[in-house]
């Protein structure tokens, strides 16, 4: 009995650090509103019922090298979410962008997923973004590719390739899109309000009389919020793209830090 135990005690410890992990960086899963003791307690459910599934090969020691998986798995978890994060928080950098073009950068609110201030615009796409990820089961998804990462990345493998160039590129790549991504879809906003800009400058400059300071700001907050109504459609097929996005990008981690060639 206390053979068997000394024999699935490591594996289920160390699935339990890479849930973890995941868990607390990767979005949706990492709310700040949700108490960590939820999380842990997920994460925990989560490796007690999926440990016995991850494939071992040899015996993981409960020794001082065990020290040394726990850190491999804890950072495998945090790069796998961070990663997933990084596709996220797209469509906030988007929100700063269209916000500052409209007006509205001073007016900040609290998001209650991360605590940290954002713009108006960015926290009200940061809701539409989390219920559309909760409509096509993206939860689902991550959760299932944290347990598809065992097959990819050994749980009996001593160390990952953190430091290898597809990682670093992997990293690179997923922050390049990240920014291109934010500009797509801050794009048709701030074309318009730079439309709108011009033509008040045109008239400010044909008709000195007009007061283009008083009359400027409403006009371009107006034309802002019709054309985030247009646009609406092109921003869910957006986050549709986007979230394909991250779902290839976690993946292709995983792929690289198991060190495929």
């Amino acid at each position: 009995m206390i053979a068997a135990i000394m024999l699935h005690l490591p594996v289920l410890l160390l699935v339990f650090v890479r849930m973890t992990a995941f868990f607390v960086s990767a979005p949706f899963f990492s709310v700040r509103g949700v108490p960590n003791p939820y999380k842990i307690g997920l994460a925990f459910v989560l490796a007690l019922i999926s440990f016995s599934y991850v494939p071992v090969q040899g015996q993981i020691p409960l020794d001082l090298t065990f020290v040394l998986y726990a850190v491999k798995e804890a950072l495998v978890g945090l790069i796998l979410g961070v990663i997933c994060e990084l596709m996220y928080v797209t469509v906030q950098v988007a929100g700063g962008l269209m916000d500052m073009q409209m007006g509205l950068a001073m007016a900040n609110v609290i998001d209650p997923r991360t605590g940290a201030y954002v713009p108006l615009t960015g926290n009200f796409k940061n809701i539409l973004a989390m219920l559309y990820l909760l409509s096509i089961n993206g939860h689902h998804v991550l959760i299932q590719g944290i347990l598809a990462s065992y097959q990819a990345i050994p749980l009996d493998k001593m160390w990952a390739a953190f430091g290898s160039e597809q990682v670093m590129w992997m990293a690179v790549k997923v922050f390049r899109d990240m920014f291109l991504s934010a500009f797509l879809i801050a794009a048709p906003i701030v074309v318009a309000i730079f439309l709108v800009d011009l033509s008040l400058g045109i008239i400010a400059k044909s008709v000195p009389q007009f007061n283009i300071f008083v009359v400027g700001l409403p006009i371009k907050l107006l034309a802002s919020f019709l054309m985030l109504i247009v646009v609406m459609p092109a921003f869910l097929l957006t986050l549709n793209g986007l979230f394909e996005k991250m779902f290839r990008a976690l993946a292709e981690m995983m792929k690289w830090l198991g060190g495929a060639a």
